[in-house]
């Protein structure tokens, strides 16, 4: 008799450690699932709010660029952003264009954009066409092309009804190959004390306007073309943009490329 009561009382034993044993796995499991639920909620909370941080850096670009971010974003393609200009553009690490594409970058990262610089010296709008720039920039694929259409090589060269009549031909031929292009478009720079080319942006401008295109108007930036104060930052000998130049024109860029 005392034999089966030690042997129930080790039987009782042995359920009650195996039922305590599973109910506290079963704790841990459930703790470990939950922290396992809660850092992906958490993550997903992050990468969510860091996202909503870089939808707000494009506060001030047209709704369809901003759809374009937002499509990089989610897919992680960047948006390619190609960077059509004259010898204005410069190839140096303190031109504009790479002052540009360097706070791009360090802001919105490189999923975001992907920015490609191509410089045509001293062509003209006429020489481009000829030259089948237009092939060029629609064999880069670009997502939005900003473009800085070599009216300054234009001035006292052609006239700004052929150099408009060449600019439209350029932008019709890139966006019937890439119909959904954004086209965005920014004059040279200004020089001093000039005569007829300030017109011919101001004709550059409405040109724009009308055919719906984006119009950049960095002018806005400079000191006025009538001032000698522009002289601080166009060199006068070769009317090209001095660093303080670059970094004028590239503020203007950066500052409506990234809202704060």
């Amino acid at each position: 008799m005392r034999n089966i009561l030690l042997t129930a009382l080790f039987l009782f034993s042995c359920i009650s450690f195996i039922i305590v044993g599973q109910v506290y796995w079963q704790k841990k499991v459930d703790q470990t699932i939950q922290n396992a639920i809660a850092e992906e909620t958490g993550n997903g909370q992050t990468a969510g709010n860091e996202d909503d941080a870089l939808m707000e850096y494009a506060a001030n670009l047209p709704p369809e660029v901003q759809k374009k971010i937002k499509n990089a974003i989610n897919k992680n393609k960047p948006v390619r952003l190609v960077i059509v200009g004259s010898k204005a553009i410069s190839s140096s690490e303190k031109s504009w264009p790479a002052l540009f594409k360097n706070e791009l970058e360090s802001t919105y990262g490189k999923r975001v954009f992907e920015a490609v610089v191509k410089e045509y010296g001293d062509m003209t709008t006429k020489e481009a066409l000829e030259a089948n720039v237009d092939k060029e920039i629609i064999d880069a694929k670009p997502d939005i092309l900003l473009w800085e259409p070599f009216l300054l090589n234009n001035n006292g060269v052609i006239e700004i009804e052929d150099t408009l009549q060449q600019i439209d031909t350029i932008i019709q031929n890139i966006q019937s190959a890439l119909p959904d292009v954004t086209m965005m478009l920014q004059p040279p720079h200004p020089i001093y004390n000039a005569t007829y080319y300030p017109i011919q942006v101001e004709e550059l401008k409405t040109f724009a306007r009308e055919k719906g295109y984006t119009y950049l108007d960095h002018w806005k930036a400079w000191p006025d073309y009538k001032s000698e104060e522009l002289n601080d930052v166009v060199n006068e000998n070769t009317d090209l943009p001095n660093e303080r130049g670059h970094q004028l024109w590239a503020d203007f860029l950066i500052d409506y490329f990234i809202a704060k």
